[in-house]
């Protein structure tokens, strides 16, 4: 790891695309970032514009390259299961990009469960359904699909490369098996050619040369951006655990290299992922998912409740010692365990004297209840204890909110000194490569500068459970909210 490669690090997330230049000593040397905020026209449609998701990615990329000449390699992290369809003679999307979170295509969800095809509506099936349905029967042969990734990738390559990786593809739902093929059962259920989905390539792997402003540069990692950042976490043993808290909150588990026995949701609402893939080997990760966490914050802030995001540190983190107002995040439902599309976002115990900084902590104190809970899940499914949680995203920047995520898991927190560990996992997916090295050799460089964060309440401890006790049938109030959301089942 001696050389000086420089790779531009893509992180596509729900609300901005990032750009960063990563040296082979993990050093971010700069980094820059565009909004994309998703479109709600009514309630549960979540969308983006395709032209204006492409000229922003563009954009940023751009202005990585006009900072630095010596770049070598792009690498692409992104949110996982946001689907788009566009027409290969164009490139031009045959209608809105649908976000993972958008639950328009719930209806066919119940309507496949009920013919033994259990999809889940955070997953592309029933998106990519959706969107092959806006055009003429005739022409779908013209039409591609794919998470954001190929989309990306195909314009980057000028339509040259039509690719995506196995962790990519493995969330999208039209993978059914461990073997990571296509299922011809779902394509035929919807109703979609097989010539119409990318083909698959490891993780870190050639996935076509990009041009932009008169450049070419290969393009030598893409990744969802959890598997990224359980990369970015060193988390390359069993049981090795990360949390990440952004748009949703999300923790993996790595899992080894044994294939799971299935592919399907396990009884506590985990369900397995692929890890990453590097040349013939699968690493195989448990994920947990909360559909719905820094999201909400973002509403306290349009709302009008707080200022900005950085009036969000600014609560006691005592504060449950005498409040009883409860907060429960669930915009988009809840996943882990419950998987209950319908429920939705409820406060409970407001009083005339709750005021704004105590709905705040209350809402922050709901998000990491809800990390408990997918702790707990975790744990019950894949019969590994968690020791301690390594945690990431823009969320943990929050000092108070960090000690609220201790107290309600009642484990230690190892705190990445990258937030955005995603970056990192992306571009040690292309400097493995660059370098000849496995992946995890990355491992000590990872862990360099992470900080512990110990809870005050110790798990198990007579407080620590009358306080899950007492989130717990908070929690059961959001339920059902939405009944005909809430019959999805997969």
């Amino acid at each position: 790891m001696l050389n000086r490669h420089e790779i531009l690090a893509v992180d596509i997330g729900s609300s901005s695309i990032k750009a960063s230049i990563v040296f082979d000593d993990l050093q971010v040397g700069a980094a820059w970032s565009t909004p994309i905020w998703p479109k709600t026209p009514i309630p549960n449609f979540v969308e983006y514009d395709g032209k204006e998701f492409i000229e922003s990615a563009k954009a940023v990329i751009s202005k990585g390259l006009t900072h630095s000449n010596s770049i070598d390699a792009i690498s692409i992290a992104n949110q996982r299961a946001t689907t788009a369809v566009w027409r290969r003679s164009t490139g031009q999307c045959v209608g809105p990009i649908l976000s993972w979170m958008d639950l328009r295509t719930a209806p066919l969800c119940i309507a496949l469960a009920q013919n033994g095809l259990p999809i889940a509506p955070n997953q592309s099936v029933t998106k990519a359904a959706y969107l092959f349905s806006l055009v003429d029967p005739a022409e779908h042969d013209d039409l591609c699909f794919g998470t954001l990734d190929s989309y990306l990738i195909w314009h980057l390559t000028n339509g040259k490369s039509f690719v995506t990786d196995h962790t990519n593809a493995a969330m999208t739902g039209f993978i059914q098996e461990t073997d990571l093929s296509w299922s011809t059962k779902v394509l035929a259920n919807v109703g979609i050619n097989l010539e119409c989905l990318p083909k698959m390539l490891p993780s870190a792997s050639h996935l076509g040369d990009a041009t932009i402003d008169a450049r070419t540069l290969p393009i030598l990692g893409t990744i969802g951006d959890q598997q990224a950042s359980l990369i970015g976490q060193s988390g390359f043993k069993p049981g090795d655990t990360k949390i990440t808290f952004g748009t949703g909150t999300m923790l993996d588990q790595n899992q080894g290299k044994t294939p799971p026995p299935t592919t399907r949701r396990l009884e506590n609402g985990t369900f397995p992922v692929v890890a990453y893939t590097h040349m013939d080997q699968v690493n195989w990760a448990s994920e947990a998912i909360a559909l719905g966490s820094g999201s909400i914050i973002n509403w306290l802030v349009s709302t009008g409740i707080i200022k900005s995001l950085e009036d969000a540190n600014n609560f006691d983190k005592n504060f449950r010692d005498t409040s009883r107002t409860y907060v429960v995040p669930a915009s988009a439902g809840f996943g882990t365990p419950e998987w209950d599309f319908g429920a939705r976002t409820s406060i409970q115990g407001l009083t005339l004297s709750t005021d704004r900084t105590a709905l705040l902590a209350a809402t922050l104190d709901g998000i990491a209840q809800i990390a408990a809970d997918l702790v707990q899940a975790t744990e019950k499914d894949t019969n590994l204890p968690i020791n301690d949680l390594r945690v990431d995203g823009g969320m943990t920047l929050n000092e108070n909110f960090l000690a609220l995520v201790a107290n309600a898991t009642g484990l230690t927190l190892n705190i990445s000194p990258m937030r955005e560990s995603t970056t990192l996992g992306s571009a040690i997916l292309a400097l493995s490569q660059l370098n000849e090295v496995a992946i995890e050799d990355y491992s000590h460089q990872l862990q360099r500068g992470s900080v512990m964060l110990r809870p005050q309440i110790e798990r198990e401890s007579k407080e620590w459970i009358d306080r899950r006790e007492r989130w717990k049938e908070s929690k059961a109030k959001s339920l059902r909210s939405v009944p005909e959301l809430s019959d999805v089942s997969f």
